[in-house]
């Protein structure tokens, strides 16, 4: 499962299970739900970590929060995303 927690001054840790065989991880931030409005990606390429701080947000802004992790097959194979997260940004 994934958690996502307030920390001062507009940030958010990620933190999140190791999951064995895959290469990385990506993580997905936006105020709108379905990821359409102001959304940002973040790659992980360690499968060894397994959190992540998001700094930057805005105050008294809603973010909603997902994950999905990749391996490399020749190609680039993505999971399906986690159900995303809230989190309100009061501090």
């Amino acid at each position: 499962g994934v958690v996502a927690k307030n920390q001062k001054k507009c940030k958010v840790k990620v933190t999140w299970k190791k999951v064995p065989n895959s290469l990385g991880y990506q993580i997905q931030y936006a105020t709108d739900k379905k990821f359409k409005k102001e959304c940002k990606t973040k790659t992980i390429s360690k499968n060894k970590t397994t959190s992540y701080t998001i700094k930057s947000l805005k105050k008294k802004k809603t973010y909603y929060v997902r994950i999905r992790t990749y391996k490399k097959l020749g190609n680039t194979y993505y999971s399906g995303w986690s159900s995303a997260k809230k989190v309100k940004i009061n501090k």
